[in-house]
């Protein structure tokens, strides 16, 4: 028995690989084939900035600590700092605390926190507003309204502070601070 070496050639060529493509039809396709891929990139890259897969610290809600914890360090210090929400908690009026934002209301400067040598109180470096150390009422300007808060809620005995919901205010009042026993 023999076997045949030849293999039948049946197959047809395609009818597109006989064409022949001009230089400048390739340029053509070659040119609008990177502006598609250079649109699409930029698509992708606007659509991952404009909306962040994780939202966590400024803007969302943010865990404080636990209500004893916190009335321990404003027993001692008198504030409670939390860089990842950009917030003081401030001892407030009564049995009350509050959480002001630390961004000043007259340029948006950092204010630091309340300072033993100002009294207690809080003074903004840039311009010098001067914000009560207990509830950031305005005591004095360039800014004419007292530091902006943020809403705090107590539950389970965990302090979460909305850093999401920035609230302005024109004076203090003792509903602005949330009781923390």
């Amino acid at each position: 028995m023999q076997v045949s070496t030849q293999i039948p050639h049946t197959r047809q060529r395609l009818p597109v690989l006989e064409q022949r493509t001009s230089r400048r039809r390739f340029a053509r396709y070659a040119l609008f084939g990177l502006l598609g891929a250079f649109t699409a990139t930029s698509a992708i890259a606007t659509y991952r900035m404009l909306y962040p897969n994780k939202v966590a610290g400024f803007g969302a809600k943010v865990a404080a600590g636990t209500v004893q914890d916190i009335t321990a360090l404003l027993n001692g210090q008198k504030y409670v700092r939390n860089s990842e929400g950009h917030f003081y908690i401030l001892p407030g009026v009564g049995d009350g605390a509050i959480a002001a934002y630390w961004r000043c209301v007259h340029l948006g400067c950092t204010v630091p926190p309340p300072n033993p040598a100002l009294e207690g109180n809080i003074q903004c470096p840039c311009h010098g507003s001067l914000y009560n150390g207990k509830t950031g009422a305005l005591i004095h300007g360039p800014a004419t309204r007292p530091l902006d808060y943020f809403p705090m809620t107590v539950e389970n005995g965990n302090v979460t502070i909305d850093t999401g919901r920035i609230i302005t205010r024109q004076d203090y009042e003792s509903s602005q601070a949330t009781r923390l026993g």
